[in-house]
């Protein structure tokens, strides 16, 4: 029905004929995502980023409550670090990573059933 009254419409923003145009990523992205997956239970989860030295430049502690996330932005200059992410105290995820102020450089910590993940990158479509 919005299609065909656009159609109508010569003052839609709908064009057809038109390619559309791809989404560019932000110029900045967070350095750290953390989200949880899960539908009833909470977390807590602790990160640490230290540089490969052991020089610990960020440390925090979350309480993750149900589909909810957050995120770090200006808190950890770019540079390759060691990302430790520690889930209700007993699962232990590590990963070295490039962290910059883009997608591609943002350390991602996913939480759910249980589940700790650590990874690189966030995905922009």
């Amino acid at each position: 029905m919005v299609l065909e009254r656009a159609a109508r419409d010569p003052s839609s923003r709908i064009d057809a004929d038109r390619e559309p145009t791809p989404r560019t990523a932000p110029a900045h992205a967070e350095e750290l995502h953390v989200r949880s997956y899960a539908h009833e239970w909470s977390y807590d989860l602790e990160v640490e980023v230290s540089t490969p030295d052991g020089d610990v430049v960020f440390e925090t502690q979350y309480y993750l409550r149900p589909g909810r996330a957050a995120s770090e932005l200006g808190a950890i200059e770019p540079g390759e670090y060691d990302v430790r992410a520690v889930l209700d105290g007993d699962r232990e995820a590590v990963r070295r990573c490039r962290i910059d102020r883009t997608p591609e450089g943002t350390a991602v910590v996913e939480v759910g059933n249980g589940v700790l993940s650590l990874t690189q990158g966030f995905r922009v479509r």
